[in-house]
């Protein structure tokens, strides 16, 4: 009974007692929202600032540009039928905004992924609507988001 008790026992509260301490000291960043990032992030804010009008629905950022800035790509809400997506350029704390390009109305999923060892990050956008599932590889340039390749993405737009 007492090897049950030290082999088992005593190794089990241990873990249990590192697995309570691990959640509570967890960092909790409690700006980050379900859009994906602070409401108090500049390039959002400039993005509503400059629509304010259009709900975000989803935002990630990352440097698309190649010029060492995180830059913000952003999907919004533009009507009840049809959602688009731009992307916001950090240019030494000037911003501007890319084209708008169709994004998906359910189910939205931003990547990024440097699918051709270039410069700029493609930006992989996904999504459903009504069931219809799509996707689309993007690439700004000259500030406009470039559809590189993509599949199904006019039906679930």
């Amino acid at each position: 009974m007492k090897k049950f008790f030290y082999y088992i026992y005593i190794p089990a509260l241990i873990i249990i007692t590192f697995m309570f301490s691990g959640c509570s000291s967890a960092p909790k960043n409690k700006e980050l929202t379900s859009i994906g990032t602070s409401k108090n992030n500049p390039l959002l804010q400039y993005f509503m600032k400059m629509h304010p009008d259009n709900e975000v629905i989803l935002c990630r950022q990352e440097d698309v540009n190649n010029d060492d800035t995180k830059d913000l790509v952003i999907i919004y809400r533009v009507s009840k039928n049809k959602n688009a997506m731009k992307v916001v350029i950090d240019k030494h704390q000037n911003y501007k905004c890319s084209n708008e390009v169709p994004a998906p109305m359910e189910d939205q999923l931003i990547k990024f992924k440097n699918i051709d060892d270039k410069d700029q990050i493609e930006i992989i956008v996904s999504g459903s609507k009504n069931g219809q599932v799509g996707y689309a590889i993007f690439r700004l340039e000259n500030m406009n988001i470039v559809n590189l390749f993509g599949s199904d993405m006019e039906d679930c737009c």
